[in-house]
């Protein structure tokens, strides 16, 4: 009879100490399993955020009007590091009134609308180079029904909602004015704005064209009454630029580019930053890589604590192991000291006591595998699900106090599973630790005579 087929008549036989055995080995294989595996759905969550995101930085200059020029937004384009840019269209609130003075009447109604004190008679003022590059009308949100966009060239022209002339009785070709109330630039100042070099005085502008708005079915919520797209209010880039900062040019206070995909988005945002800018230094540069740098750093801390929580349970298991099979060798020693009178060889003997330990441990992998499977995916869910929460929770960064809606970057998840490399971990302990555990155990037994086990026994 071989030394496989003694092993199994063995654990057949013995079923209390192998079933200790394999109770022991079940418990291993599923921390090494789900520790292994939940490390590396976490850097691979990491690579994931790393790799998918817009690698783009946004430059926010509500604090330095003019800072933000179109020549310094064009000197930035141009840098071979960077791939695109997008302008983000101005927008702040205004108060309206006719040519006469008199305060228009703006939509103020519904249920998910709340009307600001002093904010009864405003809208939103928004500008961009032209009005059709920006993205409400570029995407199809908002359209013109009659007139035309905002050019380059316009000075003093504007162009508003159908709702807002309608309740006013304005057509193109009218006048109409806009002012900046103590209530309204408070409320700019408390947003980051700086207002010193400001034109507080009446603006006026022609209507050159009157746009509709797309209903947005997904636009719930309580939303404050000049955000509302009925009360916007475009108008040209010259005349904002003045009204912020008579001394400057045509400037932006925010502006996104991306980051070539061969070039570094830390040093690049770093080396913006140094610029010497016209106006002073814009507020900051925020990238992607911000809004995701507190989940990878989580994420990080937690693969690193796994890593050591794997290396401590190696360590604490083959100690048990060992005095588990150091106890079962003590009391199999007469058994030993038997099979070598009979003539079997130590290493006879050795081969079946490591095929025994082989044999639970094959069946604790086939138990162990699908438990931490489980643990694995719900835990791995957990992880993304928390990586994209945070996400969704920074995604303002490029469009805070503005109507710019953000592209989200996505993080897939498809569930998390067992890693191939916790397998191998699992394997590795399996096949070559424990059977060194196993030889280690019964090195003092196997290196003494038969009459020496057997004298010990009696």
């Amino acid at each position: 009879m071989n030394f496989i087929q003694c092993a199994s008549r063995y654990v057949m036989r013995k079923k209390t100490r192998c079933t200790l055995l394999i109770l022991l080995l079940t418990t291993v294989f599923t921390l090494i399993l789900t520790v292994v595996s939940i490390a590396a759905h976490a850097n691979t969550t990491i690579e994931q955020m790393e790799n998918n995101f817009n690698r783009e930085f946004v430059i926010n200059a509500y604090n330095a009007p003019g800072a933000l020029t179109l020549d310094r937004i064009a000197e930035i384009s141009d840098r071979d590091d960077i791939a695109a840019y997008r302008s983000i269209s101005n927008a702040v609130p205004v108060e309206f009134s006719s040519d006469n003075g008199t305060p228009l009447s703006v939509k103020t109604d519904g249920d998910s609308c709340f009307v600001s004190p002093g904010f009864e008679h405003a809208g939103t003022l928004v500008s961009n180079v032209t009005s059709d590059s920006d993205a409400l009308f570029s995407e199809g949100t908002l359209t013109i029904l009659s007139g035309r966009h905002i050019t380059e060239s316009d000075k003093g022209k504007i162009l508003i909602h159908k709702e807002l002339a309608d309740k006013n009785d304005l057509h193109l070709g009218d006048t109409i004015q806009m002012h900046f109330s103590q209530v309204i630039t408070r409320d700019m100042e408390s947003m980051g704005y700086d207002t010193s070099h400001m034109d507080t005085h009446m603006i006026q502008g022609e209507i050159i064209g009157i746009f509709g708005s797309r209903d947005n079915e997904q636009n719930t919520g309580l939303h404050l009454s000049h955000q509302l797209y009925e009360n916007y209010c475009y108008i040209d880039l010259e005349t904002y630029s003045s009204v912020f900062n008579p001394k400057s040019q045509r400037f932006f206070c925010q502006a996104a580019f991306s980051v070539a995909s061969s070039s570094d988005l830390a040093v690049v945002t770093n080396e913006i930053k140094n610029l010497e800018w016209p106006a002073g230094q814009p507020a900051g540069i925020a990238s992607d890589l911000d809004s995701f740098a507190g989940m990878i750093g989580s994420l990080a801390s937690l693969s690193n604590l796994l890593k050591i929580i794997l290396m401590v349970i190696i360590v604490v298991c083959i100690t048990l192991l060992y005095f588990l099979l150091s106890h079962g060798v003590k009391q199999r020693k007469r058994e030993i000291g038997i099979m070598m009178s009979f003539g079997l060889s130590k290493s006879h003997i050795l081969m079946q006591h490591i095929a025994e330990v082989l044999i639970a441990a094959v069946i604790a992998m086939v138990i162990a595998l699908p438990i931490s499977g489980g643990i694995v995916h719900g835990t791995g869910e957990h992880i993304v699900s928390a990586a994209v929460d945070q996400n969704d929770g920074s995604e303002l960064l490029a469009t805070e106090e503005t109507h710019e809606r953000p592209r989200k970057t996505q993080i897939e998840n498809k569930g998390a599973s067992i890693s191939p490399d916790a397998a191998e971990i699992m394997l590795l302990f399996g096949f070559l630790l424990i059977p060194v555990s196993v030889m280690t155990a019964e090195f003092s037994v196997l290196r003494k005579e038969p009459k020496e086990n057997l004298k010990s026994i009696s």
